[in-house]
């Protein structure tokens, strides 16, 4: 993400989107009632017979009705109405228009009020601008689960099987066909960084195979107790990437996310609304994770618990909604808090 300018008593921020991420960082921020601007086209209709409808390139401020995050296009559509057109003749105000925001598109957003989780959360993004892409693989004798980790969960790849054949299956085959694919498939995905890790010692007779076919992937090999996405899940919440992450947000989502789970036995967490605003005011909220589908099923009463932290200090930790953690968050009521101390 590029920052051009951030003006807080103005309230807008202007940006310009990098990556996949970036879009879904700023569908974050973006809310009703905000205005965005930006280029746009804008289909003109025929005026005289025998003429086609042409697209015509223009620049809009809308506001803000609905903002949608579209996957499978990497596009971010912002829908509102026309406040400021230009060139003017070719757009009627208050008409209905959509921005189309894709990776390279400057765009200005402008807020009633810009607080800290809004810049916070734009700086995060361009932290992370031109991280290397980390892929992690899990393995054992029967399986391999391949997912890159990104800002918005574990991204999963492919599930390599050693096809075992029985007691007839011979060892030297099955590894070098199961190694085979597996090499096959991580140089097709072209890692920046690698993480190996497993139960067991294939990960180990992998590790072997690559310095036989003098491969120099630079991959880390580390240990997990189980395979898949729970091999995965553990790979990240146990802390042993962290310093190939530099700075991945959903590696602190769970880490956050569990340190909130273990404080429950021991009355150093605050589950649900109720409990989070009651330890806000008691200056007792060390640390807040808040699912983002808070965002827009309880947006007024997070809000005004998010403000509450703000002006203590306490530190917020938005958790994707798809991701593992989001999932056990949700089921503590979408929000809770790691307290400084307990409370009675």
């Amino acid at each position: 993400m590029k920052i051009l300018k951030t003006a807080r008593k103005e309230g807008f921020v202007e940006v310009v989107p990098d990556s996949f991420d970036d879009l879904w960082h700023l569908e974050k921020i973006i809310e009703p009632g905000d205005l965005v601007s930006g280029s746009s086209e804008r289909k003109i209709k025929a005026t005289q017979e025998g003429e086609k409808a042409f697209k015509q390139k223009v620049f809009v401020e809308l506001e803000v009705k609905k903002c949608e995050f579209h996957e499978a296009t990497n596009q971010l559509r912002v829908i509102g109405t026309v406040v400021f057109a230009k060139p003017e003749e070719l757009v009627e105000l208050k008409s209905h228009h959509t921005i189309e925001v894709e990776p390279g598109t400057p765009i200005k957003i402008t807020k009633k009020e810009l607080k800290n989780y809004h810049i916070e959360r734009l700086e995060r993004a361009k932290a992370s601008a031109g991280r290397q892409r980390l892929l992690l693989v899990v393995m054992d004798d029967e399986e391999a689960e391949l997912a890159f980790l990104r800002d918005v969960g574990i991204e999963s790849k492919a599930r390599i099987l050693a096809k075992k054949s029985g007691k007839r299956f011979k060892e030297t085959e099955k590894g070098n066909k199961y190694f085979d694919e597996l090499l096959e498939k991580i140089k097709e995905l072209s890692p920046q960084k690698l993480v190996i890790a497993g139960p067991g010692f294939e990960k180990q007779n992998f590790e072997k195979f690559l310095s036989q076919k003098h491969e120099n992937l630079k991959a880390v090999f580390e240990s997990t107790n189980s395979v898949g996405i729970t091999g995965l899940n553990e790979l990240i919440k146990g802390g042993k990437i962290d310093r190939l992450l530099e700075g991945l947000h959903s590696a602190e989502e769970a880490r956050t996310v569990e340190k909130i789970l273990m404080g429950i036995g021991q009355s150093q967490s605050a589950i649900g609304f109720m409990e989070v605003t009651k330890a806000v005011g008691a200056n007792a909220a060390q640390e807040i994770a808040v699912n983002e589908k808070m965002l827009s099923e309880k947006r007024r009463e997070t809000e005004e618990l998010l403000d509450s932290a703000e002006r203590i200090g306490t530190k917020i930790v938005f958790v994707s909604a798809q991701s593992d953690a989001g999932k056990k968050l949700e089921g503590l009521g979408g929000v809770a808090a790691y307290l400084r101390y307990k409370m009675r």
